[in-house]
């Protein structure tokens, strides 16, 4: 009986194409029938290198370096490493996810799948990229338009607006925003309804703050009536006391910073757990993120630019792997990124960020 491969991908993209998976199947060919070569190996060089060469440059048609392209294949296997079989027809159609070319075995790419600067390098190649992203290093402060394929200031210029990775189309902005009320209409009035039952009752059980009273007399002149020289009326004066502000309600796992190693873009075990609870979250409420990577302040800016996004890309890919939808998942650029000595420790910049939007 014919092994059913679809098994294995859906561990991983519970809503994998199963055209795609067929096409993969028929690609691989005669090297399913055997044991070992049905897997990939990730540790071994050469193995690496068939992957690169034959899949993702002569299949997929990509012209990134050689570098960029083994780090997309090790964090495929970063993101298979707790899977002892880690299976040929999976780890393939993860490439193809991840460089949005699911389209080149009769399916449909994710919007989303990847950043516009590694469409950009596809395009171009990875020499222009680099001359392209070499450019802003002459600015402290010059901002990341999806850190590769926007024009780059020079220093006698502003700084542009920060722009976001995709646009959101203005058809699928319209729902959403007919939407949105009325999902969280009952989420107002249920937080209205606690506000006041709050004020209602800490104002009763909270004793009153009172001033001291302040007494006010007037001495009676030399021959006055005895009436008039009665004392005078004291006048209390009662400091009310405020009703407390009722603190609004917080969402478990978000936002969530995401931390990586020094020039690395794989997600580790605690990050990894903290990138779940958001997902779990967002799941829960079914909530809009934005996904947005920061860069390291200190180093080659032509290097750290392209590495953020790959780590902004290894956490949208893990939520998505979590079963947030991809549409409810939005890129955006930071609104700046300094390069020279650093302000704070690198560890702090070197971070992704998953907030609601």
């Amino acid at each position: 009986m014919a092994e059913d491969w679809s098994i294995d991908v859906r561990k991983y993209v519970p809503n994998a194409d199963s055209k795609v998976i067929d096409a993969i199947v028929r690609y691989c060919g005669i090297a399913l029938q055997n044991r070992d070569s049905s897997l990939v190996s990730f540790s071994d060089p050469a193995e690496v290198g068939r992957v690169r060469e034959n899949y993702l440059k002569k299949k997929l048609g990509l012209t990134l370096s050689d570098a960029d392209l083994d780090d997309a294949i090790a964090d495929v296997g970063e993101r298979m490493r707790g899977d002892p079989t880690k299976n040929r027809v999976t780890v393939y159609y993860l490439l193809a996810e991840r460089f949005r070319k699911l389209s080149l075995f009769g399916g449909t790419d994710v919007a989303g799948g990847v950043g516009k600067a590694t469409l950009a390098a596809g395009a171009l190649g990875a020499g222009a990229v680099a001359a392209s992203v070499a450019s802003a290093a002459t600015d402290a402060s010059a901002t990341v338009a999806d850190f590769a394929d926007r024009p780059r200031r020079v220093e006698d210029r502003p700084p542009p607006a920060a722009p976001v990775y995709a646009a959101r189309s203005t058809a699928a902005a319209a729902p959403a925003a007919s939407s949105g009320l009325a999902r969280w209409l009952p989420w107002l009035l249920g937080l209205a309804a606690l506000a006041l039952l709050a004020w209602f009752f800490l104002g009763r059980q909270t004793a009153p703050t009172t001033a001291p009273v302040a007494q006010v007399r007037t001495p009676p002149p030399a021959a006055v009536d005895p009436i008039e020289a009665a004392p005078a009326t004291v006048a209390p004066v009662i400091a009310s006391t405020p009703a407390p502000a009722t603190a609004p309600a917080a969402i478990v796992g978000l936002p969530a910073r995401v931390h990586f190693a020094l020039g690395s873009a794989m997600i580790g075990g605690d990050e990894g757990r903290a990138i779940d609870e958001a997902a779990a979250a967002i799941r829960q409420d079914s909530l809009k993120v934005a996904v947005t990577g920061y860069t390291d302040r200190t180093g080659n800016l032509a290097i750290n630019a392209p590495l953020a996004q790959q780590r902004a890309n290894a956490v949208r890919d893990r939520l998505i792997a979590a079963g947030v939808p991809a549409g409810d998942i939005e890129m955006v650029a930071p609104a700046a990124v300094e390069n020279g000595p650093a302000g704070v420790a690198d560890g702090e910049a070197r971070r992704v960020e998953i907030t609601r939007r």
